[in-house]
């Protein structure tokens, strides 16, 4: 019998905090709010390619396996495909922007598989704003419209020490051992209106005020 995706997943994320811990400590925060993020989305900000494998060792520390958006892309490359089917991956053409993998994406969260999303897609990291995320794109709130089904923000900083955007490789120093936070929300968002725009603006929101907290400084507005 083949290994499911959870299997696959709680495996890579053993492997890759076995692999990082000399050169990155771990803080999880919201362990208390986990009973909450068995179905549902998982909407978390991007700075970072580290962002993934610390994403998963941090929901493996929260015993929480959701599937991956994934570029269509990587289940063609020969490199890549292997490993994305493995953790269940859900391919995305962005190309031709078919609604393919959100009716799949749909599909997983009806049966009570959790999705992760970040809706900024892209990497964004301003050094002069550190609470600052970049711009979105609502597929975050149309999965979770259509599913009918929370989102859980979480905030992920200091990933963009350990491996900035601008490097290709990741910045392991046994001297220097960086610090990377995940804090989970507390509140679960669930959307009544199907403004996409404003519903993904009120997730990114809470994302903020979340690294605000792990910054230590005050959220937006405060």
């Amino acid at each position: 019998m083949s290994a499911t995706p959870e299997r696959n997943m709680a495996r890579i994320a053993v492997i890759a905090r076995v692999l990082t811990a000399p050169f990155v400590r771990y803080e999880f925060h919201g362990q208390e709010y986990v009973a909450d993020t068995h179905v549902g989305i998982i909407a978390a900000n991007h700075r970072s390619f580290f962002d993934v494998p610390a994403g998963l060792i941090a929901l493996h520390h929260f015993k929480r396996y959701p599937r991956l958006l994934v570029a269509s892309t990587y289940f063609e490359r020969r490199a890549t495909r292997r490993f994305v089917r493995s953790i269940g991956a859900i391919p995305v053409d962005r190309e031709r922007k078919s609604g393919t993998a959100a009716s799949a994406a749909v599909e997983a969260l009806r049966e009570g598989v959790p999705i992760l999303v970040m809706p900024e897609g892209r990497l964004h990291w301003d050094p002069g704003d550190p609470l600052a995320t970049g711009p979105t794109r609502p597929g975050v709130s149309r999965l979770a419209v259509a599913a009918d089904v929370p989102v859980v923000p979480v905030a992920i900083s200091g990933t963009e020490t350990v491996w900035p955007a601008s490097k290709r490789l990741p910045r392991f120093n046994p001297f220097r051992r960086k610090t990377v936070v995940i804090r989970l929300s507390g509140s679960l968002l669930h959307f009544e209106s199907d403004d996409h725009e404003a519903n993904t603006g009120e997730v990114m929101a809470h994302i903020r005020a979340l690294l605000a907290v792990s910054a230590g400084m005050p959220p937006e507005g405060a």
